[in-house]
């Protein structure tokens, strides 16, 4: 009906707004006008405010991410993997630019990540939080011919607000399959 909760939360909170303007009283002269449209500005700043910073409807939306990448890559040992194509982001607190999520809120999180490695290539990508290796995961497809290998890894973590977590090679540069690596993270509680 409305589109979005956000979308809902908005007209919602702008109609609150408008059931609030102060009755102005006084013959129809240019001052009356001038101070109901000062009034009306007033709360097109507020609402523009609001949903300009992206707090509207974000309080009691639950953290998560997901994203993948949108094309084979091969990345240089030590460089933060870069999942571009970004399919859950509440928060906003995934990069696409960077890699790095950034907790927006203490909690504990879950995180996933999975990667695809071609035929005869490997990848051994770990889990980082604030630079730090907090969990392994090896795609060794050095001897295969024909064959992809796949391989995941889960972490459950205690995080702070502003922790930034992230995914890198800690032993060689890696070649990675697009579309069938992505990365993933939510809160538990």
């Amino acid at each position: 009906m409305f589109g979005t909760i956000q979308t809902y939360i908005e007209r919602v909170f702008a109609i609150s707004l408008l059931l609030h303007i102060n009755y102005v009283s006084g013959n129809c002269t240019t001052t009356t006008l001038k101070l109901f449209d000062d009034q009306i500005q007033a709360i097109q700043k507020s609402v523009r405010a609001i949903v300009e910073d992206g707090s509207c409807g974000n309080k009691n939306n639950p953290v998560g991410f997901h994203a993948y990448m949108g094309s084979t890559k091969t990345i240089a040992k030590g460089v933060v993997w870069v999942y571009d194509r970004i399919v859950t982001n509440t928060h906003n607190a995934y990069s696409a630019t960077t890699g790095k999520f950034t907790t927006p809120e203490q909690g504990l999180y879950t995180f996933s990540y999975g990667t695809l490695s071609d035929p005869g290539k490997m990848s051994h990508a770990s889990l980082f939080v604030n630079g730090k290796i907090v969990s392994w995961q090896a795609c060794n497809n050095s001897g295969g011919k024909s064959q992809g290998l796949t391989s995941s890894n889960t972490a459950i973590l205690l995080l702070q607000k502003g922790d930034v977590v992230y995914v890198e090679d800690h032993i060689t540069a890696a070649i990675i399959r697009g579309l069938y690596s992505d990365f993933s993270g939510a809160k538990l509680n």
